[in-house]
């Protein structure tokens, strides 16, 4: 699926009526089957461009899935994934209720269900905890199981914001493992956001540049490597601390 954004701006009001620009007037596209990673510092627009992309955020401008309008495919059949850094795991739940959920919610059949959790939890490593509340779980159990949930089904495209920012860095690792294995080695289309340029640089076929709300530039990781664009040079320097 190729994603492409024209002329998209997000405006918005903060708590003192000032009129804020998210994304300011941006053109570019998500390429198909390809694992697309954006990067830039906080505040730059990174996660507000996938607001865009599920419609839970206004934006002026067209965004197009294989050149048709998103805004008339309905979200139903859009066949999104998303995952964020606050992973969206219902605590009440076990383990294995939090990852039939999505497909209850789509009705599979109960047995394909059960095996199809039981296959994704076998590959991460977390099938020893299904009867498992998730409140009892390790932040680095609940990224597995959030992780889980939008792996069980088969998606078109993949959204993650930062989904391994709150980890510590062996659990970090681990995480990014399973989403190089499991999703980009199927030639899935994902848009990937996150602050850390290392992560970029070991995930991405293409990383996207975002400062103060604009498209700044897109990269191979090579060239990513050579840049001098003075954003560039400023998140390479923090490869070091990373």
């Amino acid at each position: 699926m190729r994603i492409e954004f024209k002329n998209v701006s997000v405006l918005y009001e903060n708590k003192k009526r000032d009129v804020v620009t998210a994304i300011d007037d941006v053109s570019f596209s998500f390429e198909d089957g390809a694992f697309n990673v954006v990067v830039g510092p906080s505040g730059c627009g990174k996660t507000s461009l996938l607001k865009c992309i599920t419609s839970s955020l206004y934006y002026e401008g067209q965004i197009s899935f294989n050149n048709i309008d998103i805004e008339t495919i309905p979200l139903k059949n859009r066949k999104i994934a998303y995952m964020s850094e606050n992973y969206a795991i219902f605590p009440h739940m076990n383990v294995y209720d939090n990852i039939a959920f999505p497909l209850r919610t789509h009705k599979i059949d109960h047995d394909e269900a059960d095996q199809l959790i039981k296959h994704i939890t076998s590959i991460l490593d977390i099938d020893y905890l299904l009867t498992r509340k998730s409140k009892f779980l390790s932040l680095g159990q609940i990224s597995r199981v959030a992780l889980a949930k939008i792996l069980v089904e088969e998606r078109d495209l993949y959204l993650f914001d930062e989904p391994t920012s709150n980890l510590d860095e062996p659990n970090r690792v681990m995480v990014d493992k399973y989403i190089k294995e499991q999703i980009k080695e199927k030639k899935k289309t994902v848009v990937f956001v996150t602050h850390n340029s290392q992560e970029a640089l070991l995930l991405a076929d293409y990383i996207y540049v975002f400062d103060n709300g604009k498209f700044i530039d897109k990269f191979i990781p090579t060239d990513f490597l050579k840049s001098q664009n003075e954003v560039v040079v400023g998140l390479r320097s923090t490869l070091e601390k990373e």
